[in-house]
């Protein structure tokens, strides 16, 4: 089976964004007065934004970051494109946010990759934990799970490009969510 034809995630759009929130909950270890709001209104300079999920803590001796996360929810097998990482950077820019996450059931473009590589945003890729739940590193491919890997409801994959261009894979899951707080950490002062 080709990464194209793995079967999309089902889960409503609201169950999506709580699953991202409930991850985004779970990294948050360390970090001091994290909140993380479900269908958070934020006044930019553009006007106003519904953004699916937004997280805050402070950092650096007290510095106030304020995260903002997009997740796309798409039945089709449809990729992202570098214009959905786009719209979600002006976000961040016209609101004055320091970090922003695009989660989405599907694929991304080498161009969204890209772009959000260039722009310091997190890309997580959100599967069904079942059977097809793990990808290989190697190979990029979705393969059965190995009986080490822990069964989810659903798992992430944070995704990066290496300076060298090649995919980078992390595991975001209830249980595996250094990859993400490893993220809002290393980045938190950009």
């Amino acid at each position: 089976m080709t990464q194209n034809s793995v079967k999309v995630v089902e889960i409503s759009p609201t169950q999506f964004e709580t699953q991202v929130k409930r991850w985004l909950q779970k990294a948050s270890d360390g970090l001091r007065h994290f909140r993380v709001t479900h269908r958070k209104t934020i006044e930019g300079s553009g006007g106003q934004y519904e953004i699916d999920v937004v997280a805050e803590f402070e950092a650096l001796g007290g510095a106030s970051i304020i995260v903002l996360v997009e997740c796309k929810y798409y039945r089709s097998s449809n990729p992202i494109k570098r214009d959905t990482v786009m719209t979600l950077h002006a976000k961040l820019q016209d609101v004055a946010a320091h970090k922003g996450i695009l989660f989405s059931t599907s694929r991304f473009q080498r161009g969204a990759l890209q772009y959000a590589k260039a722009h310091g945003i997190g890309l997580v890729r959100v599967r069904d934990g079942g059977g097809f739940g793990y990808e290989t590193k190697e190979l990029g491919a979705s393969r059965h799970r190995p009986p080490w890997v822990p069964r989810h409801k659903y798992v992430g994959w944070l995704l990066t490009l290496t300076d060298e261009g090649n995919k980078s894979r992390h595991l975001v899951a209830d249980d595996y969510h250094d990859a993400l707080r490893g993220w809002l950490y290393s980045d938190a002062g950009a």
